[in-house]
């Protein structure tokens, strides 16, 4: 019940702070800001979820910042030219033949969904192993982007979940895809990467109105992807009774937009939405009934190992003294990110003991450190087994099972 009053407690003073605020009230709007983060704060002690207590208490700190630049923002607004009246828009859902028009989107919230387009140098080939589910994206990709034959309805997959341990390539995998939809002709990348933390974190009050942006504008720039990661970040709580009115608002908002995605009068609107999550058990059925597409991303077997470790040490110019399947073999159980991970370990420790006098160049002065050239050799299987030593998979064998039968118990 404590946990439910100091919920409550922390709303109500949220919305009053938020309300002080728009009547210049700033004294009031700073004191409802400060209790807002005093009862989050006291909510975040005796939050079980670890996750969600550390997004309360980035919460708590972004309050109490917030509280402190209260007059700084005010003056900034005050500074700000009055909006332009414009004329009454139809919805942004509507697609008139020509291509969907812009959305009537609030010039603030216009500009923090922009800050979220993103663009890679990341590609296909970049990644290694996951051929399948490479395709797999590909395919919904360029089913999104084709154009539909006239008169045929073509219903191809538009939101796709990927899970599994953390490394494993989620992240790669939409930066790949963000590569891939940027524009040649000039035009701006249709990427969407946003953190759900984040959102929930940084824009006061407004994260509902935020995912209604992010969406009207992918609306607009169709067709678009949206990459939401660390979605259980929202939802994990929800049956647990500790969610907060925001985050259901934010939840509930989201769910709306993706099913508006599926009613009629948005032809020839296409949005791709991938989320990202390494507990995909704590989705609830409300999420996981929208998202057609739930693709495990495991932990690299034996071929994509060595892959990998070609990526990172073979074609970024190292010699190597054995063949890279041993190395492979070496790496079992590890996510790509560790073997990334390992790989650094390897090659900056051949050149620590390769240069050792750069400490004291740089002690002479930097155009020493400037005028020497690192020394390398060939990385030997002692190198290897001495970074396997300090580098070691996090993923236990008891987690990779956990994984695999949440992924058999949703397709059964």
């Amino acid at each position: 019940m404590a946990l439910e009053f100091n919920l409550k407690q922390s709303e109500d003073y949220e919305k009053q702070a938020f309300d002080a605020y728009s009547s210049n009230d700033l004294k009031k709007s700073q004191y409802c800001l400060m209790k807002a983060a005093e009862y989050l704060a006291e909510v975040a002690k005796e939050t079980k979820d670890s996750q969600l207590a550390e997004l309360r208490r980035e919460k708590v700190r972004k309050l109490l910042d917030k509280a402190k630049r209260l007059p700084e923002l005010a003056e900034q607004a005050k500074a700000k030219p009055p909006k332009e009246e414009k004329a009454a828009q139809p919805p942004s859902s509507a697609a008139p033949a020509d291509g969907p028009q812009k959305a009537a989107v609030d010039p603030e919230i216009r500009g923090a969904v922009e800050a979220l387009i993103h663009t890679s140098k990341v590609v296909w080939d970049e990644i290694g192993g996951l051929l399948e589910t490479k395709q797999e994206l590909k395919y919904a990709l360029g089913m999104t982007l084709a154009k539909r034959p006239v008169g045929v309805t073509l219903t191809g997959w538009s939101n796709f979940l990927l899970y599994g341990p953390p490394g494993t390539g989620k992240t790669l995998l939409a930066a790949a895809i963000s590569n891939a939809v940027k524009r040649t002709d000039g035009g701006s990348s249709c990427f969407f990467n946003a953190k759900i933390a984040g959102i929930l974190s940084k824009y006061f009050g407004e994260s509902a109105k935020l995912i209604t942006g992010l969406y009207s504008i992918a609306r607009e720039k169709s067709p678009a992807v949206v990459f939401l990661d660390e979605f259980e970040a929202l939802t994990s709580s929800r049956d647990k009774g500790e969610q907060t009115g925001a985050e259901r608002q934010v939840l509930s908002t989201f769910l709306s937009e993706l099913d508006g995605l599926d009613k009629k009068g948005t032809e020839g609107v296409y949005v791709l939405t991938i989320l990202a999550t390494n507990r995909p058990w704590d989705l609830d059925a409300a999420i996981l009934s929208r998202f057609e597409k739930k693709i495990l991303i495991p932990l690299p077997d034996l071929a994509a190992r060595r892959e990998i470790l070609e990526i990172h040490l073979a074609r970024k110019g190292f010699q190597i003294e054995i063949d890279l399947a041993r190395v492979a073999e070496m790496t079992d159980g590890y996510s790509g990110r560790e073997i990334e991970a390992f790989a650094k370990e390897v090659t900056n420790r051949m050149i620590v003991d390769m240069n050792q006098a750069i400490p004291e160049l740089v002690t002479k002065g930097i155009e020493q450190a400037m005028g020497y050239e690192i020394k390398l050799r060939a990385l030997t299987l002692a190198d290897f087994e001495r970074a396997r030593q300090r580098v070691q998979p996090q993923t236990t064998p008891a987690t990779v099972k956990r994984y695999t039968d949440w992924r058999d118990s949703v397709t059964r």
